[in-house]
């Protein structure tokens, strides 16, 4: 009996009883340290960057890379021949393509060098690019339509261009009796007009600007990535939808003026 209450007595110790507590808040505490320390590990590595081999790449020179692969996208006869949505994905692949190759020239396949959330990056900011470029009110309109629809109606405008009767009475001017008397019956349906200032002028001009805005923007956003500037600092981009707008509004001001010269 007396043994057994010395034995609670060493239990309920004053002493004991702190360092037990003691133990308890040491542990948890060494546990919020592990905690904390992975934490920092994790943010450190959010993102797996994969060194490239050539750092020195003049932006100047991605600039001509960009300008040159939208020229190539503007010459209307490469574009009739192959297709408009063949076209634009062709040489947005070979301008990533050509980009990559410069930060890694001894690589088999350049493009391939990304990291998986390089990748994933690279991804997310050419499709927010986009989706603001396509905010706006001029585009907007196109938002709802598949790609299908919308390369459909490019490459119908653009085969009744190269029709070669089409191009014929285009030459000999053929149409300018026609065109005459048939603005006088159309001067008065609200249809044609729709038809003529939406569809033959301004969505061909839209669909091409779209077009031209991201091959920049996969050529900017492509450098952003292989020369790991976008995790050092969000740089200004070279495409200005206020721009487009301007431009926009400039060719369908001269495409009236042609008309209105024949």
């Amino acid at each position: 009996m007396n043994m057994f209450i010395n034995f609670l007595v060493i239990e309920f110790n004053w002493s004991n009883f702190i360092a037990f507590f003691l133990g308890i808040g040491a542990g948890f505490l060494l546990l919020l340290l592990i905690y904390i320390y992975a934490v920092i590990k994790s943010i450190n590595k959010k993102f797996n960057l994969h060194k490239v081999q050539e750092e020195d790449i003049d932006e100047e020179e991605i600039k001509w890379m960009i300008e040159d692969a939208q020229k190539q996208f503007k010459n209307k006869e490469i574009r009739s021949k192959e297709g408009f949505g063949t076209l634009l994905l062709r040489v947005n692949k070979e301008l990533t393509y050509d980009i990559a190759s410069k930060f890694y020239p001894d690589s088999k396949y350049p493009y391939l060098e990304l990291t998986i959330d390089e990748t994933i990056l690279l991804n997310h900011y050419i499709t927010d690019r986009l989706d603001d470029l396509l905010s706006g009110k001029i585009f907007r309109l196109f938002r709802g339509m598949t790609i299908r629809r919308i390369v459909e109606i490019y490459d119908s405008k653009e085969k009744i261009d190269n029709n070669k009767i089409v191009k014929t009475a285009k030459k000999h001017r053929l149409g300018k009796i026609a065109s005459s008397t048939m603005k006088v019956i159309n001067a008065v349906n609200p249809f044609y007009w729709f038809r003529k200032l939406t569809f033959d002028k301004a969505i061909n001009l839209i669909i091409l600007k779209i077009a031209l805005s991201l091959i920049a923007i996969t050529g900017e956003e492509t450098y952003k990535i292989y020369s790991k500037k976008v995790f050092n600092k969000d740089k200004t981009i070279t495409t200005n939808i206020e721009d487009l707008y301007e431009e926009l509004r400039t060719e369908l001001e001269n495409e009236e003026g042609d008309e209105d010269n024949e």
